[in-house]
């Protein structure tokens, strides 16, 4: 459900003038002559897209197209928080309502806070805001622990199977999809851990199939109206909730007033979002059907099935960026079978170093799995730095943010800086097929929750977003994952024991063959499998960036790592 507790303005119906005027927006072409108006042509050809890297500039491309719609928008979000970014975009959703936008919003239920009250305000502000609620626990936005429990027995599938979309469709003629839900954390604007993602915007005849998929989610017999839920209609039938009739109210401070200007200057929104949109030789919209597929673990996920067909096309490179690597037993069969079809076929992956995380349980399988990965799959792995050297070409606004955590910190303990947390989710193929989207490697993506992203056939394209990821992967911003050098050929020993102990639910074997690596001082970056790498490289342990030897972080990530191989499939 949406996290937003604090909203405002509206409750008047008068039609308003639009904040952006239509002829201003640098994106009118599209806005004025939706995709949906040329039925039966091809939807693959003629579209041009962009990358959105940064996350106040993601921020900023959705307020000016807010702004600037003149009939709807619509949007799939696994998350919305109440903070300022949550509150920002709700109160320009709610303005574009009042001036005659039809708006809807499905979210996810789990994940997202649940407060009646507020959803409450919102199901009732306008009648051109409609919010839905993707397969909320016995139709309750807050469900009590004992209700939870219920849902988990009698559906232990439907409580597990998540809507995991990112889009957002704006007068059904453009549209963006990628990895961000909506928080601060994807926008640049959090004083603690900041998302390293990446969307892409796209316009042209590729939108249709976007709205399509939109429209099925939307439809979807477990996506329930806000006034559907007992609880939520409980409080409306009492009228004991909040109004908000001032934008004031939202509460989202002044840190805005750049990017609110920002988003009604159509010179600098041409510059920054429209006139990088390029033509792509052919781009295809992929998507689960809402649901995801029969069975627990679905045999029939679409986007799975197609993604799996772009990589047994590689011949001689995979690159991807993911921020949990948690290979499923088909997808390491995979990959096996590439390796041993194709030995050659180099295999790169960028994703979250234990210092950079955001989920220590994903995290613990990668760590339980990885020297599997490395040894048997032949994976170079390319952990993220939290303070990467990059770390201002992502977060230009780590600096600002840093010193709002320092006026903010409580007396006597000092605020950690701001840092990146990797959430980009993409994957080229032989610097030809490309794919941006919201899929993570692991089981919940391909068996669980529904996904979604755009999957690119254009090389300039392929190579641009393959040159973002190698960059992500280059020795200041990224640890590397690599044999250690055991002396006296002890690591087959070690290996075999090692393995011995994985056949285990409870893995009690506390030394991996791996390890991770950072370039040495004046040493050459070369690959993990050189004659001289260790010559080049030193060894930092299993877990750098902690802050001292077995903190509380390393000792819970053992922990999982230790009893949590039951639970990897549904992580």
């Amino acid at each position: 459900m949406l996290r937003i507790l604090g909203f405002a303005a509206l409750l008047q119906t008068a039609a308003l003038p639009a904040a952006v005027p239509p002829a201003a927006s640098p994106f009118a072409p599209w806005l004025a002559a939706p995709a949906g108006a040329a039925p039966g042509a091809d939807s693959t050809r003629d579209n041009r897209l962009a990358r959105l890297e940064n996350g106040y500039d993601a921020l900023l491309l959705r307020v000016h197209l807010i702004r600037a719609a003149q009939r709807s928008v619509s949007i799939l979000t696994f998350i919305w928080t109440n903070d300022e970014c949550g509150r920002l975009l709700i109160c320009e959703l709610i303005e574009a309502a009042r001036r005659g936008v039809k708006v809807r919003i499905l979210a996810d239920h789990m994940i997202s806070d649940q407060d009646p009250a507020t959803v409450a305000f919102l199901a009732t502000a306008h009648p051109n805001l409609e919010v839905k609620h993707y397969r909320p626990a016995l139709s309750r936005l807050k469900p009590t622990r004992w209700q939870n429990f219920v849902a988990a027995v009698t559906s232990f599938r439907g409580l597990n199977q998540r809507m995991h979309n990112k889009v957002m469709l704006v007068d059904e003629a453009v549209f963006i999809t990628g990895g961000r839900n909506i928080e601060n954390a994807y926008y640049d604007h959090s004083v603690g851990l900041n998302f390293r993602d990446r969307d892409v915007v796209a316009v042209g005849p590729v939108v249709r199939d976007a709205v399509a998929s939109f429209e099925a989610f939307w439809a979807y017999r477990h996506a329930v109206p806000s006034r559907e839920l007992a609880d939520v209609a409980a409080v409306i039938a009492a009228g004991q909730f909040r109004r908000y009739p001032n934008r004031a109210d939202y509460d989202f401070g002044p840190q805005f007033t750049d990017l609110g200007r920002e988003a009604d200057d159509a010179a600098l929104i041409a510059a920054r979002f429209a006139a990088p949109l390029q033509p792509v030789r052919k781009v295809t919209f992929v998507a689960d059907d809402p649901g995801k597929g029969t069975g627990f673990f679905s045999s029939t996920a679409r986007i799975t099935a197609e993604l799996r067909s772009v990589l047994e096309k590689a011949e001689s490179s995979i690159v991807m960026q993911t921020p949990y690597l948690v290979l499923s037993r088909p997808a390491r069969k995979l990959l096996r079978e590439l390796h041993a079809a194709r030995p050659g076929l180099a295999v790169r992956i960028s994703t979250n170093s234990f210092a950079s995380t955001d989920n220590l349980f994903a995290y613990s399988a990668n760590y339980r799995l990885r020297s599997e990965y490395v040894e048997d799959l032949h994976l170079r792995i390319f952990e993220s730095r939290p303070l990467p050297e990059n770390l201002l070409v992502h977060f230009p606004r780590q600096p600002a943010m840093a010193a709002l955590a320092a006026r903010t910190a409580r007396p006597g303990r000092p605020a950690p800086a701001p840092f990146l947390c990797l959430h980009a989710k993409s994957l080229v193929v032989d610097g030809r097929l490309a794919f941006v989207g919201s899929y993570n490697l692991d089981p919940r993506s391909e068996n669980l929750n529904t996904e979604v992203g755009l999957l690119v056939e254009d090389e300039a394209f392929a190579r641009g977003l393959q040159a973002e990821i190698e960059a992500d992967m280059a020795p200041g911003n990224s640890w590397v994952i690599a044999r250690r050098a055991l002396p006296l050929g002890l690591e087959t020993v070690n290996g075999l024991v090692s393995d011995l102990f994985s056949l285990s639910p409870i893995e009690l074997w506390p030394v991996q063959n791996t390890s991770s690596f950072e370039l040495r001082p004046g040493g050459a970056a070369v690959p993990p499998d050189h004659p001289k790498f260790h010559e080049h490289y030193r060894d930092v342990g299993a877990f750098p960036g902690t802050e001292g030897l077995l903190s509380t972080k390393e000792i819970v990530t053992r922990l999982y790592k230790a009893v949590g191989s039951p639970l990897t499939p549904i992580l």
